[in-house]
């Protein structure tokens, strides 16, 4: 009995310890019981302001450079090259001497009429002097009026001869690579070089026939190449084909482009954007709309700063940014980043503000 008392005295004696010891132990509870009592932290958020700006969206499309005047330099007529008077990439004016060829017979020929239409020409003169004063007849005039008219017109004929055997620039512009060689036996169907009028390039591309009315005249474009990866070329549209290609159900669009620095090449695959000056419209970041079945919403953020759950009807999107047709106010406060941390009508601490276009 009295070892039962010693051991029960003991184990009271070791509680109380325990409990001055570690004074925690006891208050654990009650600092439970108040921590659950706190309102849960407001997550940080990110927003953006709702804004009308013009929504950027062109009409993309490939395409491809044409020169604005192109032609292949061949000569009229079939004979030996005698000269050539250009470089490879020489610029040239309209007009210019490209090559001669051989001409020696033709230009032997026409001096021999032009001496003949000198002796006609005095011979004219003679007889109408002559029958002013009474002296021939009316018939001589008329003879030798004739032979005159057939000595120019032989010239004429001449000189349009050696004129082909010349082979000219027919517009200002930018020559390509020389093909030929001086004693070349040319021919109308053999080319010399070609010839390109790089100032202004035309652009050609095509764009859907259900999107043919989103293009017209004037509408600026802006194209891009991949060998001028920060260069940026603007021009404007200049005409839409009036045909749609039967097949693709597509329409061809012509563009000019000024290409002062020579850049541009035909041939060139270019990426070309239309800019169809559309008016400004509301818009928010795309990552700020939350999908629900067939609905969107946004977290409105107000000066309360609990973040409201907001449905919204969303029309076009492009990257980065969506149209707002309706349920939101212009300025408001949406949150684009944090979404997941939000809950309906519970406060947020808002950590960043943005515009909906940054």
């Amino acid at each position: 009995m009295r070892s039962l008392l010693v051991y029960l005295l003991a184990l009271a004696i070791a509680v109380v310890g325990v409990g001055i010891g570690f004074p925690e132990l006891w208050k654990e509870p009650a600092a439970a019981e108040d921590a659950l009592s706190l309102p849960p932290a407001a997550p940080p958020v990110v927003v953006a302001i709702a804004a009308r700006t013009p929504f950027v969206a062109p009409l993309i499309a490939l395409g491809t450079v044409r020169a604005n005047e192109s032609v292949a330099i061949t000569p009229n007529r079939t004979e030996h090259i005698a000269a050539l008077h250009f470089e490879d990439g020489q610029e040239v004016d309209a007009g210019a001497l490209l090559a001669e060829l051989e001409s020696d017979q033709e230009r032997a020929l026409l001096g021999e009429a032009r001496a003949l239409l000198a002796e006609r020409e005095a011979a004219h003169t003679r007889t109408t002097d002559l029958v002013e004063r009474g002296i021939s007849s009316q018939s001589d005039l008329d003879t030798t009026q004739a032979l005159l008219l057939a000595a120019r017109a032989r010239v004429g004929s001449l000189e349009a001869t050696v004129a082909d055997l010349e082979v000219r620039a027919p517009f200002a512009g930018t020559l390509g690579l020389r093909q030929v060689s001086v004693g070349t036996l040319a021919q109308p169907q053999t080319v010399l070089t070609t010839l390109d009028d790089l100032s202004i390039v035309k652009v050609d591309f095509t764009v859907p026939g259900t999107r043919i009315g989103q293009v017209a005249e004037g509408m600026d474009v802006t194209a891009f190449a991949d060998a001028w990866p920060e260069g940026t070329f603007p021009g404007r549209i200049l005409a839409v084909d009036t045909r749609l290609d039967e097949r693709a159900r597509s329409a061809r669009v012509r563009a000019a482009i000024p290409n002062p620095e020579r850049l541009l090449r035909p041939g060139m695959l270019v990426r070309v954007e239309v800019d169809r000056g559309e008016r400004s419209v509301l818009q928010v970041p795309e990552a700020a709309l939350i999908p629900a079945g067939d609905d969107q919403f946004v977290f409105v953020v107000g000066e309360d700063s609990k973040a409201v759950r907001t449905k919204v009807v969303a029309g076009r999107r492009r990257v980065g940014a969506v149209e707002i047709l309706s349920g939101l106010a212009e300025g408001a406060r949406v949150v684009v980043d944090g979404v997941v941390r939000v809950r309906p009508d519970a406060p947020v601490t808002v950590v960043a503000e943005r515009t909906s276009d940054s």
